[in-house]
């Protein structure tokens, strides 16, 4: 009989314990797609002239939790492209500007401390970085002579690749144990050595992979 209850007790300590769910391996790799808004980046645009400073955005990541609550990440991250008019500040004499368009975009290589809020299948997290952020314009301008009509096209480009900070929230679903659904939010700022300072947002969904 002891030995009887003895067996009882110890299958079901097994029970027990196989019943527990299994934590997520601490290693993972991800990729999202979604939308990128630049802020004040058509501060400058004259009136009567259209601005887009909406994007497509895309993210890769890779990265690594030391415990279920707190992780290391590495990111590359495209903030998409902002769509300017492109026109001359002081035009040639007997001129008249012609429709052109011109493009800023963002980009950037971060590294982020990670701090996830799990919460059974789904889990909150929140991140803060540094990385190197590129931000490029590509600037084109037209004008017609009013004379003979000619067309005179005109073009320049900004670049600069400075550090710094980037940060943001999201939020992941566990599928499986190892596949999951993510949402990212993700901010930085850009200054291409030409215009003025913007901030720029990235939302992104996509999946990912543990390990």
């Amino acid at each position: 009989m002891r030995n009887l209850l003895i067996g009882v007790l110890l299958a079901g300590a097994s029970l027990s314990v196989s019943a527990q769910p299994l934590e997520p391996p601490p290693g993972y790799i991800g990729a999202g797609y979604g939308v990128s808004r630049y802020q004040d980046f058509c501060g400058t645009t004259p009136p009567g002239f259209d601005c887009d400073e909406e994007g497509s955005a895309w993210r890769l990541q890779a990265g690594y939790m030391f415990r279920p609550w707190i992780g290391l990440e590495g990111a590359f991250i495209h903030f998409g492209d902002a769509h300017a008019p492109g026109f001359l500040r002081t035009p040639p004499p007997n001129t008249t500007p012609l429709p052109s368009a011109s493009d800023g975009r963002t980009y950037a290589f971060a590294l982020s401390a990670i701090l996830r809020a799990p919460l059974g299948p789904f889990g909150l997290h929140a991140k803060l970085g540094y990385g190197a952020v590129t931000s490029k314009f590509v600037g084109n301008a037209s004008v017609r002579n009013n004379t003979t009509g000619a067309v005179t096209f005109f073009n320049s480009e900004a670049r600069e690749t400075k550090g710094r900070f980037i940060y943001g929230l999201g939020a992941t679903y566990d599928v499986t144990r190892q596949w999951h659904g993510r949402f990212d939010w993700d901010r930085t700022e850009g200054k291409d050595n030409t215009n003025p300072k913007y901030d720029v947002d990235a939302f992104t969904l996509g999946i990912g992979y543990r390990f």
